[in-house]
Protein backbone atom coordinates (compact mmCIF):
# COMPACT_ATOMS: atom_id res chain seq x y z
CA UNK A 1 0.00 0.00 0.00
CA UNK A 2 1.38 3.34 -1.03
CA UNK A 3 1.85 6.31 1.22
CA UNK A 4 -0.95 8.21 -0.59
CA UNK A 5 -3.43 5.39 -0.06
CA UNK A 6 -2.63 5.37 3.65
CA UNK A 7 -3.30 9.12 3.91
CA UNK A 8 -6.63 8.75 2.13
CA UNK A 9 -7.70 5.95 4.44
CA UNK A 10 -6.64 7.98 7.47
CA UNK A 11 -8.58 11.02 6.19
CA UNK A 12 -11.73 8.99 5.54
CA UNK A 13 -11.48 7.46 9.01
CA UNK A 14 -11.12 10.89 10.66
CA UNK A 15 -14.03 12.24 8.63
CA UNK A 16 -16.29 9.37 9.62
CA UNK A 17 -15.43 9.89 13.32
CA UNK A 18 -16.18 13.61 12.99
CA UNK A 19 -19.54 12.93 11.33
CA UNK A 20 -20.46 10.46 14.04
CA UNK A 21 -19.49 12.92 16.76
CA UNK A 22 -21.63 15.65 15.20
CA UNK A 23 -24.51 13.22 14.78
CA UNK A 24 -24.34 12.13 18.43
CA UNK A 25 -24.17 15.76 19.58
CA UNK A 26 -27.22 16.66 17.52
CA UNK A 27 -29.01 13.59 18.80
CA UNK A 28 -28.07 14.53 22.37
CA UNK A 29 -29.39 18.06 21.87
CA UNK A 30 -32.63 16.71 20.46
CA UNK A 31 -33.03 14.37 23.42
CA UNK A 32 -32.27 17.16 25.89
CA UNK A 33 -34.70 19.46 24.07
CA UNK A 34 -37.45 16.86 24.09
CA UNK A 35 -36.80 16.15 27.76
CA UNK A 36 -36.90 19.88 28.48
CA UNK A 37 -40.23 20.27 26.67
CA UNK A 38 -41.70 17.21 28.37
CA UNK A 39 -40.69 18.49 31.80
CA UNK A 40 -42.10 21.90 30.90
CA UNK A 41 -45.41 20.32 29.92
CA UNK A 42 -45.47 18.39 33.18
CA UNK A 43 -44.73 21.65 34.95
CA UNK A 44 -47.77 23.20 33.29
CA UNK A 45 -49.92 20.25 34.28
CA UNK A 46 -48.81 20.65 37.92
CA UNK A 47 -50.77 23.92 38.11
CA UNK A 48 -53.96 21.85 38.17
CA UNK A 49 -53.59 22.05 41.96
CA UNK A 50 -54.31 25.79 41.76
CA UNK A 51 -57.60 25.35 39.92
CA UNK A 52 -61.07 24.98 41.41
CA UNK A 53 -64.29 23.44 40.23
CA UNK A 54 -66.44 24.36 43.23
CA UNK A 55 -67.66 27.94 43.52
CA UNK A 56 -67.71 27.76 47.33
CA UNK A 57 -64.04 26.75 47.53
CA UNK A 58 -62.84 29.25 44.95
CA UNK A 59 -61.01 32.23 46.53
CA UNK A 60 -62.38 35.72 46.07
CA UNK A 61 -60.66 38.19 43.71
CA UNK A 62 -61.45 41.67 42.50
CA UNK A 63 -61.28 40.71 38.81
CA UNK A 64 -61.99 37.52 36.92
CA UNK A 65 -60.29 37.07 33.54
CA UNK A 66 -62.53 35.32 31.00
CA UNK A 67 -60.61 33.85 28.07
CA UNK A 68 -62.30 34.38 24.74
CA UNK A 69 -63.40 31.89 22.13
CA UNK A 70 -65.84 31.87 19.26
CA UNK A 71 -69.57 31.41 20.01
CA UNK A 72 -69.77 29.05 17.00
CA UNK A 73 -67.61 26.07 16.15
CA UNK A 74 -66.13 25.19 12.76
CA UNK A 75 -69.41 23.60 11.61
CA UNK A 76 -71.42 26.69 12.56
CA UNK A 77 -72.97 25.03 15.59
CA UNK A 78 -73.05 26.66 19.08
CA UNK A 79 -69.67 26.30 20.73
CA UNK A 80 -70.03 24.47 24.04
CA UNK A 81 -66.67 25.80 25.27
CA UNK A 82 -68.03 29.34 24.86
CA UNK A 83 -71.32 28.59 26.62
CA UNK A 84 -69.68 26.83 29.57
CA UNK A 85 -67.24 29.71 30.10
CA UNK A 86 -70.09 32.25 30.10
CA UNK A 87 -71.96 30.09 32.60
CA UNK A 88 -68.93 29.80 34.90
CA UNK A 89 -68.17 33.55 34.82
CA UNK A 90 -71.77 34.55 35.57
CA UNK A 91 -71.97 32.06 38.46
CA UNK A 92 -68.77 33.38 40.01
CA UNK A 93 -70.04 36.95 39.73
CA UNK A 94 -73.43 36.18 41.26
CA UNK A 95 -71.73 34.29 44.10
CA UNK A 96 -69.62 37.37 44.93
CA UNK A 97 -66.33 35.67 44.12
CA UNK A 98 -65.43 38.38 41.57
CA UNK A 99 -66.54 42.00 41.19
CA UNK A 100 -65.52 42.66 37.58
CA UNK A 101 -65.11 40.41 34.54
CA UNK A 102 -62.27 41.18 32.13
CA UNK A 103 -63.35 39.68 28.79
CA UNK A 104 -60.25 39.13 26.69
CA UNK A 105 -60.16 37.84 23.15
CA UNK A 106 -59.23 38.28 19.52
CA UNK A 107 -60.40 41.37 17.65
CA UNK A 108 -58.10 41.52 14.64
CA UNK A 109 -60.99 41.56 12.15
CA UNK A 110 -64.11 43.72 12.12
CA UNK A 111 -66.30 40.72 11.47
CA UNK A 112 -64.86 38.79 14.42
CA UNK A 113 -64.96 40.30 17.92
CA UNK A 114 -64.74 37.80 20.77
CA UNK A 115 -65.01 40.37 23.62
CA UNK A 116 -68.26 41.76 22.16
CA UNK A 117 -69.70 38.27 21.79
CA UNK A 118 -68.87 37.48 25.41
CA UNK A 119 -70.28 40.79 26.69
CA UNK A 120 -73.64 40.17 25.04
CA UNK A 121 -73.77 36.63 26.42
CA UNK A 122 -72.83 37.78 29.94
CA UNK A 123 -75.49 40.49 29.94
CA UNK A 124 -78.07 37.87 28.95
CA UNK A 125 -76.78 35.73 31.83
CA UNK A 126 -77.49 38.53 34.33
CA UNK A 127 -74.13 40.32 34.64
CA UNK A 128 -74.44 44.15 34.70
CA UNK A 129 -72.92 45.83 31.69
CA UNK A 130 -70.85 48.23 33.81
CA UNK A 131 -69.10 45.28 35.46
CA UNK A 132 -67.66 44.02 32.19
CA UNK A 133 -64.30 45.34 30.97
CA UNK A 134 -62.99 44.79 27.43
CA UNK A 135 -59.53 43.59 26.43
CA UNK A 136 -59.51 43.61 22.65
CA UNK A 137 -55.83 42.58 22.38
CA UNK A 138 -56.04 39.16 23.99
CA UNK A 139 -54.80 37.40 20.88
CA UNK A 140 -53.14 34.57 22.80
CA UNK A 141 -53.29 33.26 26.34
CA UNK A 142 -49.88 34.81 27.00
CA UNK A 143 -51.10 38.22 25.81
CA UNK A 144 -54.18 38.06 28.03
CA UNK A 145 -52.25 37.12 31.16
CA UNK A 146 -49.44 39.65 30.82
CA UNK A 147 -51.82 42.46 29.77
CA UNK A 148 -53.89 41.81 32.89
CA UNK A 149 -50.77 42.71 34.89
CA UNK A 150 -49.16 45.45 32.81
CA UNK A 151 -52.18 47.18 31.29
CA UNK A 152 -55.05 46.50 33.70
CA UNK A 153 -52.74 46.62 36.77
CA UNK A 154 -54.02 43.44 38.42
CA UNK A 155 -51.72 41.58 40.80
CA UNK A 156 -54.26 38.91 41.75
CA UNK A 157 -56.93 37.48 39.42
CA UNK A 158 -59.16 34.48 38.80
CA UNK A 159 -58.82 32.81 35.40
CA UNK A 160 -62.05 31.46 33.94
CA UNK A 161 -61.78 28.80 31.22
CA UNK A 162 -61.49 25.06 30.80
CA UNK A 163 -58.87 23.28 32.89
CA UNK A 164 -56.26 22.89 30.11
CA UNK A 165 -56.17 26.63 29.38
CA UNK A 166 -56.27 27.59 33.04
CA UNK A 167 -53.16 25.48 33.69
CA UNK A 168 -51.27 27.26 30.91
CA UNK A 169 -52.46 30.67 32.15
CA UNK A 170 -51.36 29.91 35.72
CA UNK A 171 -47.94 28.78 34.45
CA UNK A 172 -47.50 32.10 32.61
CA UNK A 173 -48.82 34.10 35.57
CA UNK A 174 -46.44 32.42 37.99
CA UNK A 175 -43.50 33.47 35.82
CA UNK A 176 -44.75 37.08 35.62
CA UNK A 177 -45.31 37.75 39.34
CA UNK A 178 -49.10 37.43 39.24
CA UNK A 179 -51.00 35.71 42.04
CA UNK A 180 -53.78 33.81 40.32
CA UNK A 181 -56.16 30.91 40.66
CA UNK A 182 -58.24 29.17 38.05
CA UNK A 183 -61.91 28.31 38.00
CA UNK A 184 -62.58 25.42 35.64
CA UNK A 185 -65.60 25.64 33.40
CA UNK A 186 -67.21 22.45 32.20
CA UNK A 187 -65.81 20.64 29.14
CA UNK A 188 -67.74 19.08 26.29
CA UNK A 189 -67.63 15.31 26.21
CA UNK A 190 -65.31 14.47 23.33
CA UNK A 191 -63.18 11.48 22.46
CA UNK A 192 -59.74 10.77 23.89
CA UNK A 193 -58.05 12.39 20.88
CA UNK A 194 -59.69 15.39 19.29
CA UNK A 195 -58.74 18.60 17.56
CA UNK A 196 -58.65 20.63 20.82
CA UNK A 197 -56.33 18.12 22.52
CA UNK A 198 -53.88 18.18 19.61
CA UNK A 199 -53.95 21.96 19.56
CA UNK A 200 -53.34 22.06 23.32
CA UNK A 201 -50.30 19.78 23.01
CA UNK A 202 -48.53 22.15 20.64
CA UNK A 203 -49.77 25.17 22.61
CA UNK A 204 -48.02 23.86 25.72
CA UNK A 205 -44.77 23.29 23.87
CA UNK A 206 -44.94 26.83 22.52
CA UNK A 207 -45.81 28.13 25.98
CA UNK A 208 -42.67 26.54 27.46
CA UNK A 209 -40.53 28.08 24.73
CA UNK A 210 -42.18 31.50 25.16
CA UNK A 211 -41.54 31.58 28.91
CA UNK A 212 -38.17 29.87 29.29
CA UNK A 213 -36.41 30.53 25.98
CA UNK A 214 -37.93 33.35 23.93
CA UNK A 215 -39.22 35.59 26.75
CA UNK A 216 -42.15 36.52 24.51
CA UNK A 217 -44.14 39.66 25.32
CA UNK A 218 -47.66 40.69 24.22
CA UNK A 219 -48.08 41.96 20.70
CA UNK A 220 -49.91 45.05 21.97
CA UNK A 221 -49.59 46.84 25.30
CA UNK A 222 -50.63 50.46 25.79
CA UNK A 223 -51.54 52.94 28.52
CA UNK A 224 -52.74 51.65 31.91
CA UNK A 225 -56.50 51.08 32.25
CA UNK A 226 -58.12 51.06 35.67
CA UNK A 227 -60.84 48.63 36.65
CA UNK A 228 -63.40 49.93 39.11
CA UNK A 229 -62.26 52.54 41.63
CA UNK A 230 -58.60 51.61 41.50
CA UNK A 231 -56.32 54.60 40.91
CA UNK A 232 -53.87 54.75 38.05
CA UNK A 233 -50.16 54.79 38.90
CA UNK A 234 -48.21 58.01 38.73
CA UNK A 235 -46.18 58.62 35.64
CA UNK A 236 -42.61 57.46 35.87
CA UNK A 237 -39.83 59.99 36.07
CA UNK A 238 -36.32 59.89 34.71
CA UNK A 239 -34.91 60.16 38.21
CA UNK A 240 -32.78 57.09 38.97
CA UNK A 241 -33.92 54.83 41.77
CA UNK A 242 -30.40 54.69 43.14
CA UNK A 243 -27.67 57.29 43.15
CA UNK A 244 -25.42 56.86 40.16
CA UNK A 245 -22.64 59.01 41.63
CA UNK A 246 -21.70 60.24 45.13
CA UNK A 247 -23.22 63.48 46.34
CA UNK A 248 -20.94 66.47 45.77
CA UNK A 249 -19.80 68.21 48.95
CA UNK A 250 -19.70 71.98 49.28
CA UNK A 251 -16.29 73.64 49.31
CA UNK A 252 -15.24 75.90 52.16
CA UNK A 253 -15.96 79.08 50.20
CA UNK A 254 -19.32 77.88 49.00
CA UNK A 255 -20.25 76.69 52.49
CA UNK A 256 -19.33 80.01 54.09
CA UNK A 257 -21.19 81.93 51.40
CA UNK A 258 -24.26 79.81 51.95
CA UNK A 259 -24.09 80.32 55.73
CA UNK A 260 -23.73 84.07 55.22
CA UNK A 261 -26.77 84.16 52.94
CA UNK A 262 -28.82 82.17 55.43
CA UNK A 263 -27.80 84.45 58.30
CA UNK A 264 -28.60 87.52 56.23
CA UNK A 265 -31.99 86.07 55.29
CA UNK A 266 -33.12 84.90 58.72
CA UNK A 267 -31.34 87.30 61.06
CA UNK A 268 -34.15 89.94 60.98
CA UNK A 269 -36.65 87.22 61.89
CA UNK A 270 -34.60 85.67 64.67
CA UNK A 271 -35.15 86.71 68.29
CA UNK A 272 -32.27 88.03 70.35
CA UNK A 273 -31.36 86.30 73.57
CA UNK A 274 -32.61 89.20 75.80
CA UNK A 275 -35.28 90.47 73.47
CA UNK A 276 -38.09 91.42 75.88
CA UNK A 277 -40.00 94.60 76.46
CA UNK A 278 -38.49 95.55 79.83
CA UNK A 279 -34.89 95.23 78.73
CA UNK A 280 -35.58 97.06 75.46
CA UNK A 281 -37.22 99.97 77.33
CA UNK A 282 -34.35 100.13 79.82
CA UNK A 283 -31.78 100.19 77.00
CA UNK A 284 -33.70 102.91 75.17
CA UNK A 285 -33.83 105.11 78.30
CA UNK A 286 -30.16 104.49 78.96
CA UNK A 287 -29.33 105.46 75.39
CA UNK A 288 -31.42 108.61 75.65
CA UNK A 289 -29.63 109.61 78.89
CA UNK A 290 -26.28 108.98 77.28
CA UNK A 291 -27.19 111.14 74.29
CA UNK A 292 -28.50 113.92 76.53
CA UNK A 293 -25.32 113.86 78.63
CA UNK A 294 -23.16 113.94 75.52
CA UNK A 295 -25.17 116.86 74.16
CA UNK A 296 -24.83 118.78 77.44
CA UNK A 297 -21.08 118.20 77.54
CA UNK A 298 -20.77 119.40 73.97
CA UNK A 299 -22.70 122.60 74.69
CA UNK A 300 -20.65 123.26 77.82
CA UNK A 301 -17.45 122.83 75.87
CA UNK A 302 -18.64 125.27 73.23
CA UNK A 303 -19.61 127.80 75.89
CA UNK A 304 -16.23 127.38 77.56
CA UNK A 305 -14.39 128.06 74.32
CA UNK A 306 -16.38 131.17 73.16
CA UNK A 307 -15.38 133.69 76.00
CA UNK A 308 -11.72 133.07 75.41
CA UNK A 309 -12.10 133.90 71.75
CA UNK A 310 -14.01 137.11 72.53
CA UNK A 311 -11.35 138.21 75.03
CA UNK A 312 -8.62 137.69 72.47
CA UNK A 313 -10.58 139.65 69.90
CA UNK A 314 -11.16 142.50 72.37
CA UNK A 315 -7.47 142.66 73.24
CA UNK A 316 -6.54 142.76 69.59
CA UNK A 317 -9.06 145.50 68.97
CA UNK A 318 -7.80 147.54 71.91
CA UNK A 319 -4.24 147.23 70.63
CA UNK A 320 -5.29 148.42 67.20
CA UNK A 321 -7.19 151.33 68.73
CA UNK A 322 -4.21 152.28 70.89
CA UNK A 323 -1.90 152.19 67.89
CA UNK A 324 -4.35 154.32 65.92
CA UNK A 325 -4.56 156.89 68.78
CA UNK A 326 -0.79 157.06 69.07
CA UNK A 327 -0.46 157.60 65.34
CA UNK A 328 -3.12 160.34 65.41
CA UNK A 329 -1.52 162.11 68.37
CA UNK A 330 1.89 162.08 66.70
CA UNK A 331 0.40 163.58 63.55
CA UNK A 332 -1.39 166.27 65.54
CA UNK A 333 1.79 167.12 67.45
CA UNK A 334 3.74 167.52 64.25
CA UNK A 335 1.04 169.80 62.89
CA UNK A 336 1.21 171.96 66.00
CA UNK A 337 4.96 172.20 65.80
CA UNK A 338 4.82 173.21 62.19
CA UNK A 339 2.21 175.94 62.90
CA UNK A 340 4.36 177.70 65.51
CA UNK A 341 7.30 178.20 63.05
CA UNK A 342 7.34 180.28 59.74
CA UNK A 343 4.87 179.02 57.35
CA UNK A 344 6.67 180.42 54.28
CA UNK A 345 9.51 178.41 52.96
CA UNK A 346 11.86 179.80 50.38
CA UNK A 347 12.32 177.33 47.64
CA UNK A 348 15.84 178.43 47.01
CA UNK A 349 16.73 178.18 50.61
CA UNK A 350 15.19 174.87 50.71
CA UNK A 351 17.29 173.68 47.87
CA UNK A 352 20.48 175.11 49.39
CA UNK A 353 19.70 174.23 52.89
CA UNK A 354 17.23 171.47 52.96
CA UNK A 355 17.43 171.34 56.75
CA UNK A 356 17.10 174.39 59.12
Amino acid sequence: MSYQDQNEMRFSSDLSRFVKTVFYLILLLIVVGILFLVLGCFRISSYAFKTYESIDKCPRNHVGVLFGTSPLDAQGEPNEYFNYRIMAASQLFKAGKIEYILVSGDNQHRSYNEPRFMQKALVKAGVPKDRIVFDFAGIRTLDTVIRARKVFLQNSVTFISQDFQNERALFIADNNEIKAVGFNALKPKNGFINRVAIREFFARIMCVLDVYVLNTQPKFLGDPIKIGKASLPKSLSNKPVRLTSPIKKLTDNALKLREYELIKKYEPLAKKISDNAAIIKYRQEQEQRRLAQARAESEALENAQDPQNSIDQEKLLEQEQAQALESASETAQESLNAGSSNTYIDPNQTQDNPEP
